[in-house]
């Protein structure tokens, strides 16, 4: 009996210390402006409800009304990605005018929006930062000039009285070119993000350029020189994967697999639409089928079901 005793002594003490059961949020981008019903069809095809859900906003753009309804009605949370441009033409802002206060305007705009949720929003300002695609790189408008960005609109949401904000200092998996150095040289400081996130697909053959790459060698660098250098959890903050020549349910399953393992990344968001190639995962197929055996790890924190 005492050695029974002692077993279930040490069991429970694992379980509320969160040492035996500690979790991975999940999340996805499902679609431009998500809705209830982009919610449930993900839960129909794969299981569960990703507990994050990411949406994209260009600069001067706001929630929707609904998107929050929504979101938050299906016990999930937003991910927004705020984008230092306009997405239409591509152009991006001014950031000396940003400085000046000149988008003061908008910022009161989203902190009010955000401030009313009243329910954890997540939130990465400017990602892929130490890629050359987007016009806020570090290579074309400086480290300083992107890190200085960062600390103001974080500041500004802080004088707001925001408090519901998750801060997620978000990089791509390699540096474009080789010499921009983005996680480091970018970084704002501990104070100004909670999280460091991660960008990272697997084109595959599908471009000139690319070929097949497994989740561990496109992310384990990454992961290594920030658990180096960097006392902060991490987060997939984009992955995925094209089918094209290439199992891409064997490359789902070993990707969960190695995020089960690596205890400081703390949530991810898969990208589930098709847009440069298939990253999507059809529920009958092999990778949906897989993907929602996944998810049914407990180890992976999705939302709750509502009755």
């Amino acid at each position: 009996m005492k050695i029974k005793f002692s077993l279930l002594l040490l069991a429970s003490s694992l379980f509320f210390s969160g040492s035996a059961f500690s979790k991975c949020l999940t999340g996805a981008f499902i679609a431009d402006n998500p809705t209830e019903k982009d919610i449930l069809k993900f839960e129909k095809d794969y299981g569960a409800k990703p507990k994050l859900i990411m949406v994209f906003k260009d600069w001067e753009s706001l929630l929707s009304e609904s998107e929050i309804k929504d979101v938050y009605k299906q016990d999930c949370q937003l991910f927004i990605t705020l984008e230092p441009w306009d997405a239409s033409s591509k152009k991006g802002i001014d950031y000396k005018d940003l400085l000046k206060g000149r988008y003061n305007s908008y910022l009161s705009q989203l902190a009010h929006q955000i401030q009313t949720i009243k329910e954890p929003v997540w939130l990465r300002f400017g990602h892929e930062m130490n890629g050359d695609w987007y016009p806020w790189n570090t290579n074309k408008i400086g480290k300083g000039a992107y890190a200085s960005m960062a600390v103001y609109i974080k500041d500004f949401f802080t004088r707001y009285g925001v408090k519901n904000i998750k801060w997620v200092h978000s990089i791509n998996w390699e540096n474009v070119p080789a010499n921009n150095k983005g996680v480091l040289e970018s970084y704002p400081g501990d104070s100004y993000a909670d999280y460091i996130g991660i960008d990272g697909y697997n084109w595959g053959t599908t471009q000139s350029w690319s070929k097949w790459k497994s989740f561990d060698e496109l992310f384990g660098p990454a992961i290594r020189e920030i658990k180096q250098k960097l006392n902060k959890p991490i987060l997939i903050t984009e992955f995925g994967t094209t089918g094209r020549k290439g199992n891409k349910a064997k490359w789902i399953k070993d990707a969960l697999k190695s995020i089960q393992k690596e205890k400081q990344i703390k949530g991810f968001v898969l990208f589930n639409v098709d847009k440069e190639t298939d990253w999507h995962f059809p529920a009958a197929k092999a990778s949906g089928k897989e993907l929602k055996k996944q998810l049914k790890n407990r180890y992976f924190k999705n939302a709750k079901t509502k009755k």
